[in-house]
């Protein structure tokens, strides 16, 4: 097994054990717990979905792995942005247009991400187990603004916070607001940018950046709301 598979595989386990033991705590009552579970879980789902892309030569198994990766994409950032209307108050609520503005694009482009519309073909490249795919440029598109602007809409909900909260929860948002940025910077670059331009050696580091914003998240958070 590849050092490459094997770091993604690990990444998986670690975000499904914050999922599990996060949701464990109560989600009943918690929206927190709740989104943060879902987050951690489909990043779970992504890791493994990039792994099992990564470990057949059949090209139509490969595809449906790749695809569903970005669909668990779409649940991350949606996922985020739920926890960050939350975290570590609900102070905003989302609106019935605003949830339509999130909700039908999302719905849309699974549709879509199983198609050829989405992405046309894939070949093997780089060695048997590796591949490249070959997007449907205006619909790649459509998928690449939907989710930066998700993911800048959490960070934009973050920053109204990070001005009205005091104390130990103004800390707790601008490590939230810092940590989302990092691993969007890092995620977008490796799993988005590249994979455009058809570089597709790099896209098992997302998962590996996203684990470790969420395991400092889940470090430096959750056990201080219990204490």
């Amino acid at each position: 097994m590849s050092i490459q598979n094997l770091t993604l595989i690990v990444a998986g386990a670690i975000n499904l054990i914050m999922s599990i033991l996060v949701f464990s705590r109560g989600v009943r009552h918690s929206k927190i717990n709740l989104y943060f579970s879902f987050l951690t879980f489909f990043n779970f789902l992504w890791a493994i979905g990039l792994w099992l892309s990564r470990s057949f030569t059949d090209l139509d198994l490969t595809s449906i792995f790749a695809r569903s990766t970005y669909v668990s994409a779409i649940a991350i950032v949606i996922s985020l942005l739920y926890f960050v209307v939350h975290f570590p108050n609900k102070i905003k609520v989302l609106s019935i247009k605003l949830k339509f503005i999130v909700w039908l694009p999302a719905i849309f482009l699974v549709f879509i991400i199983y198609s050829k519309l989405f992405i046309t073909h894939f070949v093997n490249s780089y060695s048997e187990y590796e591949y490249i795919s070959y997007f449907y440029k205006p619909f790649y598109w459509v998928y690449f603004v939907y989710f930066i602007s998700i993911a800048l809409l959490s960070l934009y909900f973050l920053w109204q916070k990070y001005k009205v909260v005091e104390g130990l929860f103004k800390k707790q948002v601008k490590f939230l607001f810092l940590a989302i940025l990092v691993a969007f910077i890092f995620g977008v670059h490796f799993d988005l940018f590249l994979l455009y331009f058809g570089d597709f050696r790099f896209n098992w580091l997302g998962p590996i950046f996203t684990v470790f914003i969420n395991a400092c998240v889940f470090y430096f958070i959750f056990p201080k709301q219990e204490k």
